[in-house]
């Protein structure tokens, strides 16, 4: 025959049970949540864009940073003709070995490298756009085999 159980054990038998109904759900929302993590670092951009257009109203098309990017052109004359490299944001945009260098340039600044160069030698901004505001027309920049900055402004 069958033991009656008291009413202690029973409510211990659901709690049990009750926790073991936690701790699957517990595993089900965490393998849930690996699996959006995983999704979101393959492409964290495209994942919250189909989130988004889920939950919110159509996505926004955001204008293109790079159509803003506006070039002058300044030509430069060193004298007497050295190897000094011309870099704007990191790029070699010519050497002055041949005496003159043209180059399109942004707003900014111009470094004039002159490192290596054992003489000293003056660069003069020969032309400019005549929207520049800097550097100014015939503005002259001595080196000494170090480096200098010329500004560009419109």
């Amino acid at each position: 025959m069958r033991r009656r159980e008291s009413v202690l054990e029973w409510m211990w038998n659901i709690v049990q049970r009750g926790e073991r109904r936690i701790i699957r759900v517990m595993v089900l929302a965490s393998v849930l949540l690996i699996v959006m993590q995983l999704s979101a670092v393959r492409d964290p951009l495209q994942f919250y864009m189909a989130v988004a257009s889920k939950v919110e109203a159509p996505p926004l098309d955001l204008p293109s940073f790079s159509k803003s990017v506006k070039t002058w052109q300044v030509t430069l004359k060193a004298t007497p003709p050295a190897p000094i490299l011309v870099i704007q944001n990191g790029q070699v945009m010519g050497s002055l070995a041949k005496g003159e260098l043209q180059i399109m340039v942004q707003s900014g600044q111009i470094q004039l490298d002159g490192i290596g160069v054992s003489q000293t030698v003056r660069v003069q901004v020969l032309k400019k756009d005549s929207q520049l505001l800097e550097p100014r027309q015939n503005q002259t920049v001595v080196l000494q085999g170090d480096i200098q900055n010329l500004t560009v402004r419109p």
